[in-house]
């Protein structure tokens, strides 16, 4: 009897440890988590009604599956392997890196990068699989 209770307090402590480690890494949500990262920093350029060079529109995580012309920007589980981190970063495989700033009056834009916090952010979510939550 004894034994049994020892192995349903290890097995109690074990499933609650693992509920702590999974609240401590913390699950990524879209909704919550990363759009408003997108609504801040790449709407309106990528919102459905405006146009841009890449024909991707972030507004909805629809869209943002749909991809671009460049092809999917996220690809689950694989952060490194993803445009949408590739151009957020200072040298993208292509183009300008994003965000862009707004236009100058003489036609030259301003790059500002996203805050490394939020590119963890966006990195955690894809790399939990970019879950629409």
């Amino acid at each position: 009897m004894r034994a049994a209770a020892g192995i349903s307090l290890a097995v109690a402590a074990a499933l609650i440890m693992g509920a702590s480690a999974q609240e401590e890494k913390g699950t990524v949500s879209f909704k919550n988590d990363v759009f408003p990262i997108i609504k801040q920093n790449c709407l309106p350029c990528h919102a459905e009604e405006s146009f841009n060079p890449s024909e991707l529109s972030l507004d909805t995580y629809a869209a943002l599956m749909e991809g671009g012309k460049h092809g999917l920007p996220v690809v689950a589980g694989k952060p490194s392997e993803s445009i949408m981190v590739q151009k957020l970063s200072k040298k993208p495989p292509f183009g300008d890196p994003m965000p862009l700033a707004k236009k100058k009056p003489d036609g030259t834009v301003d790059q500002r990068e996203i805050p490394a916090k939020d590119l963890a952010v966006i990195r955690a979510w894809i790399d939990q699989g970019a879950k629409d939550n």
